[in-house]
């Protein structure tokens, strides 16, 4: 597929093109807005009359790729009929994105088909093994979302006669595990209660019965039922999603500075800040690029040389769990400082001085805000280690790190 009409919010906005090969590995693609564009698609791609110009696919177009497992799936599920390049998966894909963007083979309409919507009460309550499986079938080609992790997108309700274009649906990312990462289900679910507990911004989430799923429900989509405007930190620092790895804590902090409206840029840094202590104290080694991002409703009336006035602000915190409990020798994803080693106190407490605008009180009220949370997620700890006997052995690794100080 070489031509994609791109959509914000349903708005044909402009055309994606697949140009020419750049080199053996990778190809050049374009983005044009079209004349009469009023909707921006991204914070670094302002409506203009240029095109936009990208060896290989533009980073905000790359976001949602799935990776891993379920891109995996959906290539040996629709290869052979429709071929597997990424403008082939986005077309698939469709209009089943993190985000406000859609896409459609130029030329095509939208297809507003529906399907009744499993009960959330029964994903989670469910004893079969195979549930995970039964329902990527389902929604493998809606699950427009990134992560090497087994994963989809799944629209479920409390009633199982909702369809899925109803108010009272809503979204979910749906994720399992493998061997190689057992229980990590229990492992997310702790992690990120320590990170509710600590105060911060976290979407609703929830352990299936058995410990098989962990399900999360989206923040990218209002009470409404509108898509919200979404971008990783990968696309606002103009990286492709291999670079996940190539940055640092301090470039984040900068992209904070400069994308997040001004108004909510303190607690923005601040949010940040306690985000890094918590994946420092449980050595969480995946806290990537791909795993922070910036939410809005809109870039309305968004051209070039200024920001939008629409309010833009740090995204709740997701994806964090403990790896060093996999892997025993891992070390931070972003550096600090220039390093991927974990840092003691005074690294982190200069960090929030110098980059995050904090003082050193403010940032010792916050490692004691996560000390106190780490005590308070330590009962949810036991309960799910009494529950899932395999999980035993992580969960006193766990409970290591959650009694832990950072010295």
């Amino acid at each position: 597929m070489a031509n994609v009409d791109v959509y914000v919010q349903a708005e044909n906005v402009g055309l994606l093109a697949k140009t020419a090969q750049a080199d053996e590995f990778s190809e050049k693609h374009s983005f044009t807005y079209l004349a009469d564009a009023k909707q921006a698609l991204s914070l670094l791609m302002p409506v203009r009359i240029e095109t936009y110009g990208y060896s290989g696919l533009h980073p905000i177009f790359q976001m949602n790729l799935p990776e891993g497992y379920l891109r995996e799936y959906l290539e040996r599920a629709t290869a052979k009929a429709f071929g597997s390049d990424d403008l082939t998966v986005l077309t698939l894909l469709g209009n089943n994105q993190i985000g406000r963007l859609q896409y459609r083979l130029e030329g095509q309409v939208f297809d507003d088909a529906t399907e009744v919507a499993p009960e959330l009460s029964e994903i989670l309550s469910s004893d079969d093994d195979d549930l995970f499986d039964q329902l990527l079938k389902r929604f493998a080609l809606r699950s427009g979302v990134a992560g090497v992790q087994p994963k989809m997108l799944v629209d479920a309700s409390d009633k199982s006669t909702v369809l899925l274009n109803s108010n009272e649906v809503h979204s979910y990312v749906v994720k399992a595990w493998g061997g190689e990462f057992p229980h990590l289900a229990c492992n997310e679910y702790v992690c990120l209660m320590l990170c509710r507990n600590a105060g911060l911004n976290v979407p609703d989430f929830y352990i299936s019965d058995n410990g098989k799923l962990f399900i999360s429900k989206r923040f990218d989509i209002d009470a409404n039922g509108l898509a919200l405007g979404f971008e990783d930190f990968c696309v606002l620092q103009a990286k492709s999603t291999k670079q996940k790895y190539d940055a640092s804590l301090e470039s984040c902090a900068n992209t904070i500075k400069q994308y997040v409206s001004p108004q909510c840029v303190s607690q923005a840094l601040a949010d940040f800040f306690k985000l890094t202590v918590i994946n420092v104290l449980v050595r969480n080694g995946d806290g990537h690029l791909k795993n922070s991002g910036i939410i809005y409703d809109d870039l309305k009336g968004y051209q070039q040389g200024t920001l939008p006035d629409q309010v833009r602000q740090l995204a709740p915190i997701f994806d964090v769990v403990s790896t060093v409990v996999y892997i025993k020798n891992d070390s931070m994803a972003l550096t600090l400082t220039g390093s991927k080693r974990w840092p003691k106190w005074k690294v982190l407490e200069q960090f929030a001085v110098s980059h995050c605008g904090l003082s050193k009180k403010k940032a010792a009220v916050i490692l004691a805000d996560v000390y106190q949370a780490a005590s308070d997620t330590l009962p949810i700890l036991h309960d799910l280690k009494n529950q899932h006997e395999g999980f035993s052995e992580l969960a006193d690794e766990l409970e290591c790190l959650l009694m832990a100080t950072i010295a």
